[in-house]
């Protein structure tokens, strides 16, 4: 199992070989797609800085995508091509300097098109707050002698306005309102040496003024010659779009082809910068996964014809921050890694906890939605893609089928169909076994975090002492103290048919080793204690000063109320749970009682209601569905982040990125051998 909880294994490798070979050789690396290059930090080559030729690639990308942009990617079938670099560069300007004026052109028509269009859809707006106005709209501009100023203002302050404006400009001045509502469009005349006393009066009543087109027709007239104007603009736009369509059609295809190329060539040129040179070889260094090291080496061995050295190490102690992880779990697991990166990778000599969520993260939702009815149905959506599944990602929804079904055993006992007949339990009825359940399944978590998740990693690192004095003592310090606390509280666990009971002891008592004790408080007292004292012991040999080696005991004392924090949020399980089958007893009884009142209706009427009731009662249902299931994940999510996660889990991890082509548009020519 040690595959399960561990990230895929990395090599390092270098490889030498003769400069003639770089561009064939980095090529097949290209397509391969199985390493990670990184850069050759030995003193004793020398680097390459970007030159000429990245210079010139990247312009003609840009420009060439400029193009595309314009003209839109299209569907293509990819088309098996090869092309030497100076011929790719030598069809790229081709294509730009046939492209691009013709382009540039069409791109100016549509940009006069959109402006001309965004202009008369203003003057429309405007002349349609105007459409009473009976003198032609040229007549309402400002002349040498007169000033004219409209607007649009709130109708409760028009007459405070008109006073103000009467006083001010003692009465020179003519005032005129159109519309009707709570917005007036205001039209004030006066001399056009008053327009300094008008302007401050529009800022204080909130006057939000507009300029009137100058056209010299009635607005009715007016808005008639826009709406002209606009369909001789669609017809313009529509001839566009052929122009565009044609100069697509034809070229297109080639240009998608050519970009895709250069884009891939630009990839290996830049990877050139990584690599080391001597006077006649090239030195190249990089990460790929022990599975492949095979398939490299051939690689490697057949582009060269055997002219190589190629080294191949582990990662040392020291690499391990910048080694690259990529996640190596079977297919079931594969589907819950989303959750894993939505957190952190994990560091490459950690465990990855994606095989630990896989197991738990199903088990906590059925909790959670607490209904094996709410189950098979949302079994049914996410695996058949209906209604809100089809908005997930596939790794999403596998992994929201396999909450569904854990949730169908799960609800059978606990919530039952629907809101009806629980096989164990009923929480609503008697939630302190559903309680208790929760509280244990969390213990076991926290325990299954220190345990297969922290100790787990100390072996994977050879870290005795953490193991030692680290995680074995909170393993050993968890059991004791909830042992412990368990027996101060009397819990049993006859519900779950286990004829036990802790013994009842108080508070205090059952924590002081001399007073006499019953056997399963005197072994969970040395669970205890021994872990504590080991966890005090590790913290004061792992302090660096006085103070550390002091507060770190300390603080391992303190730490105990974390764990019943830790544990009691488990509790919101049954919180879940219970409030799914709440909701769902809700239901069922709003729509029994209409039921009730249409029964004894005559049957033509009572049969359409009664068919209405039930899909009523199937859309009430799926909406609970929903809104439950939504917080049972993120609840969920929540117990795995902050309770478990924190237990063990370091992450920042760096994730494997191989150098890979990508390709779209374009096939390699022969399948890419030798």
């Amino acid at each position: 199992m040690s595959f399960l909880l561990k990230t895929m294994r990395m090599k390092k490798f270098r490889v030498v070989f003769l400069q003639r070979m770089q561009d064939r050789l980095v090529s097949e690396l290209h397509e391969l797609g199985l390493t990670q290059l990184r850069e050759v930090s030995d003193a004793r080559v020398s680097r390459k800085t970007a030159g000429e030729e990245l210079l010139e690639l990247s312009s003609l990308i840009t420009k060439l995508r400029n193009i595309q942009g314009f003209l839109g990617a299209g569907k293509f079938k990819p088309v098996e091509v090869e092309m030497s670099p100076l011929l790719l560069r030598r069809k790229a300007k081709r294509l730009i300097e046939e492209l691009e004026p013709k382009v540039n052109e069409l791109r100016a028509k549509r940009k006069e098109l959109d402006e001309r269009r965004e202009e008369l859809s203003i003057q429309r707006l405007i002349i349609e707050e105007l459409k009473e106005f009976q003198l032609s709209l040229d007549r309402l501009r400002p002349t040498e002698r007169v000033h004219v100023a409209t607007g649009k203002v709130a109708e409760d302050v028009v007459k405070g306005f008109s006073e103000e404006a009467e006083r001010v400009l003692e009465g020179k001045v003519l005032i005129h309102t159109f519309g009707r509502g709570r917005e007036r469009v205001l039209l004030v005349m006066c001399k056009r040496e008053d327009q300094g006393k008008l302007m401050p009066l529009f800022y204080r009543y909130g006057v939000e003024p507009f300029e009137i087109p100058p056209i010299p027709q009635l607005p009715v007239e007016a808005l008639s010659s826009i709406d002209d104007e606009m369909k001789r603009l669609e017809r313009g736009e529509k001839s566009l779009s052929k122009k565009m369509g044609a100069l697509a059609k034809r070229w297109l295809g080639e240009l998608n082809v050519v970009l895709e190329l250069l884009e891939i060539h630009r990839e290996r040129v830049e990877s050139g910068r990584l690599f080391g040179y001597t006077y006649a070889t090239v030195v190249v260094e990089g990460w790929v996964p022990e599975r492949d090291l095979s398939r490299l080496e051939k690689t490697i061995a057949g582009v060269t014809r055997g002219r190589y050295i190629l080294r191949v190490e582990e990662p040392s102690p020291s690499e391990v921050e910048e080694t690259p992880v990529e996640l190596d779990n079977p297919r079931y697991v594969k589907d819950f890694e989303f959750i894993t990166r939505m957190y952190s990778l994990p560091k490459y000599d950690e465990v990855d906890p994606t095989l630990f969520i896989s197991i738990t993260f199903p088990l906590f939702f059925a909790f959670c939605l607490t209904d094996a009815g709410y189950g098979l149905l949302l079994a049914t959506f996410m695996g058949f893609g209906l209604w809100f599944a089809k908005a997930l990602s596939p790794s999403l929804r596998k992994a929201m089928v396999a909450c569904s079904l854990t949730t169908i055993p799960i609800g059978a006992m606990l919530g039952g169909w629907f809101g009806v007949g629980p096989v164990w339990i009923d929480p609503i009825e008697n939630p302190i076994p559903f309680l208790k359940l929760a509280v244990f399944v969390g213990i076991f978590h926290i325990l299954w975090g220190f345990g297969l998740g922290g100790a787990v990693k100390d072996v994977f690192r050879r870290d005795w002492r953490e193991l030692g004095l680290g995680h074995l003592p909170r393993i050993l310090t968890t059991i004791g103290f909830f042992g412990l606390t368990f027996s101060a509280l009397g819990v049993g666990l006859l519900e779950f048919g286990i004829n036990f009971r802790f013994p009842k002891m108080g508070i205090f008592e059952v924590f002081i080793p001399t007073v006499q004790a019953p056997l399963v408080v005197s072994v969970s007292r040395g669970i205890f204690y021994l872990g504590l004292a080991l966890a005090m012991l590790g913290a004061a040999l792992s302090g660096k000063g006085l103070r550390e080696k002091i507060g770190g005991p300390i603080g391992v004392i303190y730490s105990l109320t974390g764990l019943v924090a830790d544990a009691a949020s488990y509790s919101r399980l049954m919180a879940l749970g219970m409030a799914t089958g709440v909701i769902a007893f809700a239901i069922n009884h709003i729509v029994g009682s209409m039921y009730g009142g249409v029964a004894g209706l005559p049957i033509f009427i009572a049969a359409p209601l009664g068919a209405l009731l039930v899909f009523g009662l199937f859309l009430a249902h799926c909406f609970n569905i929903f809104i439950q299931s939504l917080g049972a994940f993120i609840h969920t999510m929540r117990l795995h982040f902050v309770e478990f996660f924190s237990k063990f889990f370091e992450g920042g991890g760096i994730g494997f990125e191989p150098f890979k082509v990508k390709r779209k548009f374009t096939k390699r020519k022969g399948g890419g051998k030798w």
